[in-house]
């Protein structure tokens, strides 16, 4: 491992820490003093070389403070040289004010972000040692965050073969019409696309945040259905199935349709629970939405068996149906407004059920559908 890979590879999840570099022991201490209320530990170096050698050692150094005027190696030098071990890291110049040219070169040349002069104003120090450090983390959170996409691209394409047979198994063998004339096939295909859209319009009218939960669903399902190659007849049948894969709560009690699934209490369970059922009976006369009912009915089975109506498992759960649930269990889980890095807390929950809720065979359309559609 090179010097540079060796100071990149930092614990994030540690505080980070301050490498304050100055010849005077009375300013470290004064510097030391400053910091001890901050969340910060603070490493100190009498040398520009004896900074260098902290660098090279220590993890989790998330700012660079170094006075200019130092024997041996001046602060510009010493921060050339820091830049070429860890160039990420925020670097603060402190010079004397007739030493501004020279602060100039400092960040010119020294990658410097900031110069401050001496004596330093305690607040304005502060401050921009603050805003170094989180622009930092913001860095580095960043890069784990891409280093786990990559993780899930390398994930997907390694599934992706394999998975082009599983959903050709799980989606049947498709429907031989007889022969019908012009008038008909376009009759059926108004039909159905006509139900659908009445039936998205009364769950609008009915319920306005259940359609907008139906429609983020139905976005992210169409996201994993063109990951995973569905077929253009079974992806639309997909698309309608998820925006109308809660229809079936229209027929439950106002006391019951307006509670969120964690507010529902024990004695309302087994009729929250027949709205899948019920979503079915509602598509039944319509023979062209047949399919779509089929997957509405088992959107709340679990891959290992523990979901509801009729209790299905593994391969048992039609493709389309996990899909619309995993579309479901991330709108529900994706909260941007209350938590930091939300899309990451998403793929971490997910993780969490991989294997008992769902199929980890489709965990990485789950993690690219994540990243692709959730603003």
């Amino acid at each position: 491992m090179s010097e540079q890979q060796a100071v990149l590879k930092q614990d994030v999840g540690q505080p980070f820490s301050i490498l304050c570099v100055d010849d005077e022991a009375y300013i470290l201490k004064a510097l030391t003093r400053l910091f001890r209320d901050e969340p910060y530990r603070v490493l100190t170096a009498t040398s520009g070389q004896a900074g260098l050698e902290l660098l090279k050692s220590s993890a989790g150094i998330g700012l660079i403070l170094s006075d200019q005027r130092m024997p041996a190696m001046t602060g510009t030098e010493f921060l050339v040289a820091a830049r070429a071990l860890a160039p990420d890291i925020p670097r603060i110049i402190l010079t004397a004010y007739s030493e501004e040219s020279i602060a100039v070169a400092a960040i010119n040349q020294g990658g410097a972000y900031r110069y401050l002069l001496k004596p330093w104003n305690e607040k304005e120090l502060l401050l921009a040692v603050r805003d170094g450090v989180q622009r930092y983390r913001l860095l580095q959170e960043n890069l784990r965050l891409n280093e786990q996409v990559r993780l899930q691209k390398e994930e997907l394409d390694e599934w992706n073969a394999n998975l082009i047979a599983r959903v050709l198994q799980q989606t049947g063998i498709i429907r031989q019409k007889l022969e019908e004339t012009h008038r008909q096939e376009l009759c059926g295909r108004i039909d159905g696309d006509a139900v659908v859209l009445m039936f998205s319009r009364l769950q609008e009218l009915r319920h306005p945040p259940l359609s907008r939960h139906s429609h983020r669903v139905a976005e992210l399902t169409a996201s994993m259905a063109a990951t995973l190659r569905f077929p253009h007849q079974q992806a639309q049948e997909l698309k309608n199935a998820a925006l109308l894969h809660d229809i079936g709560q229209l027929c439950l009690p106002d006391q019951i349709l307006f509670l969120k699934p964690q507010q529902i209490r024990d004695d309302y369970t087994a009729e929250y629970r027949s709205h899948a059922i019920k979503g079915e009976a509602m598509l039944k006369p319509f023979e062209e939405l047949h399919g779509v009912g089929r997957l509405i009915r088992h959107h709340h089975e679990e891959f290992s068996g523990g979901g509801f109506p009729d209790g299905l498992a593994g391969w048992e759960i039609p493709l389309g149906s996990q899909l619309i649930r995993l579309a479901g269990f991330i709108d529900q889980s994706y909260a941007p407004a209350d938590e930091k890095n939300a899309k990451f807390q998403v793929t971490q929950k997910l993780a969490a059920v991989m294997g008992s809720f769902f199929d980890p065979a489709l965990a990485p359309a789950a993690y690219l559908a994540v990243n692709e559609v959730l603003i």
